[in-house]
């Protein structure tokens, strides 16, 4: 089994992405296991959820986010790559 990919993104894009995801449960689940992390951008707090999962989880979640929620899919792309796993 491969190490784990940590995705990180800002709630907003985090909720889209969640409501977006629903028709695919095992995505769903994933995103519903994420919790909120501090975090700050230049000076400024913001909420940014962090989600954990498997290479599979992590290209069918950049396929629902491509679909409906385009913001989420570079993130997503940065951490595949960060983890050193390929995209399909």
């Amino acid at each position: 089994m491969g190490s784990a990919i940590i995705i990180r993104m800002p709630f907003e894009i985090y909720d889209r992405v969640l409501e977006s995801s629903k028709a695919s449960v095992p995505v769903y689940v994933v995103l519903l296991r994420a919790f909120v992390v501090p975090s700050s951008v230049e000076g400024h707090s913001e909420r940014m959820v962090q989600i954990s999962c498997d290479a599979d989880i992590a290209q069918q979640l950049l396929t629902v986010a491509s679909k409906a929620c385009p913001d989420a899919v570079p993130l997503i792309e940065k951490a595949i790559a960060s983890a050193g796993a390929k995209l399909d």
